[in-house]
């Protein structure tokens, strides 16, 4: 079997296009592979609306006929795909209707789910998450990154919404780490019980009302003040540093528009908020197109829509992204972020992320121009692809959907062997 990379695709609000971004960037996807997208946004079943082909098994099947995941993958039928140019692709549907124990599942269907999830046959898994913050999407979002972010220029408070997604996520990793069951407790000294004062400070920082300390950042520089280099202070300082943003930004419509009405106003919230340090990754975006919104209501992907003509997969987005893949295009951070201890002021830093992010939207235009919203599925997906073959499959698209065990085991037997704790 070969290693699957699992892509959740997450919005923080509805209404962004999120379900019809996964169903294109899949297809996409399975020119590379054989690639599955999964509808976990059972409540509205966003991807059987989206795909006009007769579907015998959805995730009803999976969890009430005890059906394999396996065998309720649908595939696309001649009218859609009579070259099989996409027999690579298939898509696991949610029930038809509202089903109330599928669509709020508690925790033992959850874990069946993921474990039929990681056992899927697949090379890559995408997973069309419910929109919103809540277990059942946060349960299926990776403990290191965001998996892909969508949000558009046109709903501001969806772009909000996106940056209190990636503030749950990292806070709920550091719960994580600093709860009592976590193996980094028997490593460190209890006398003055550190873990306490950790876990208040975290609740500090997360409460929206308490702005005495204002985000990750104050909390890791009171940390390193008050313990110096303490394991604890090391950890959060390295939680913070790894975890990574990627994001597209959809119904694209110009630099400026989207600049000034998506992208500053995320990465200002989550500087603001969150910390000034995790490194933000910008994959492109899909241009607004009339020829979308015409697709969607004909429940058939842009992709394989009339009239137009399917565009080949082009070679000179991987030459460009090899070329560009430095700060350029936001693939590697820009030079070593200061230590908390001597943080850098919030106004600079944020101004500093500003510019960076500006830059890269300045030079993917300039690369891919108005190409059209195919030519933008295609660079979107290149750029997944080639982030996963350059950086650590922790960074983005991971191989499982690891229970939090198993985080915790896999990140402090890393630590001990790397001799950082």
């Amino acid at each position: 079997m070969a290693l699957k990379r699992i892509i959740p695709i997450s919005s923080g609000k509805g209404g962004v296009g999120k379900t019809t971004f996964a169903v294109n960037f899949s297809l996409c996807l399975a020119q590379h592979g054989r690639t599955v997208l999964i509808d976990l946004d059972t409540g509205t079943s966003s991807v059987r609306n989206a795909i006009d082909v007769p579907i015998p098994r959805d995730l009803y099947h999976f969890f009430k006929r005890k059906e394999p995941l396996s065998n309720c993958i649908t595939r696309l039928d001649w009218k859609l795909d009579p070259r099989e140019q996409f027999r690579k692709f298939g898509f696991v549907a949610g029930p038809m209707n509202l089903i109330e124990e599928i669509s709020n599942f508690g925790p033992e269907r959850k874990q069946e789910l993921v474990e039929a999830i990681n056992n899927l046959d697949a090379d890559y898994v995408v997973l069309d998450l419910k929109a919103g913050v809540d277990a059942n999407v946060l349960d299926f979002l990776p403990w290191s990154n965001s998996g892909i972010l969508v949000f558009t220029p046109h709903l501001p408070a969806a772009t909000m919404a996106a940056s209190d997604l990636v503030k749950a996520i990292l806070f709920r990793k550091l719960r994580l780490i600093f709860s009592r069951t976590s193996p980094f407790y028997a490593t460190v000294d209890h006398s003055l019980d550190f873990f306490r004062m950790t876990n208040e400070l975290i609740d500090r920082v997360e409460d929206v009302y308490d702005d005495a300390l204002m985000n990750l950042d104050d909390f890791a520089a009171n940390l390193f003040s008050s313990l110096g280099e303490h394991p604890i202070a090391l950890t959060v300082q390295k939680v913070i540093d790894d975890f990574r943003i990627h994001y597209v930004l959809n119904m694209f419509d110009g630099i400026d528009d989207s600049f000034d009405t998506a992208v500053k106003p995320f990465v200002e919230n989550v500087a603001r908020n969150i910390s000034v340090r995790p490194l933000i990754t910008n994959f492109g975006w899909i241009s607004r197109s009339e020829s979308i919104h015409r697709a969607n209501c004909e429940r058939v992907p842009a992709i394989l829509f009339s009239p137009e003509r399917k565009v080949e997969p082009r070679d000179r987005y991987m030459e460009e992204l090899e070329n560009l893949r430095t700060t350029a295009i936001g693939l590697e951070r820009p030079k070593k972020k200061p230590s908390p201890a001597t943080p850098q002021p919030r106004a600079t830093a944020t101004s500093d992320h500003l510019g960076a992010q500006l830059s890269v939207l300045t030079e993917m235009f300039a690369h891919i121009g108005n190409d059209g919203y195919r030519s933008n599925f295609e660079y979107v997906t290149r750029r997944a692809l080639f982030t996963m073959q350059t950086r650590r499959a922790a960074e983005f698209g991971d191989r499982r959907i690891f229970t939090p065990w198993e985080i915790l085991d896999q990140m402090f037997e890393r630590s001990a062997l790397s001799g950082r704790l």
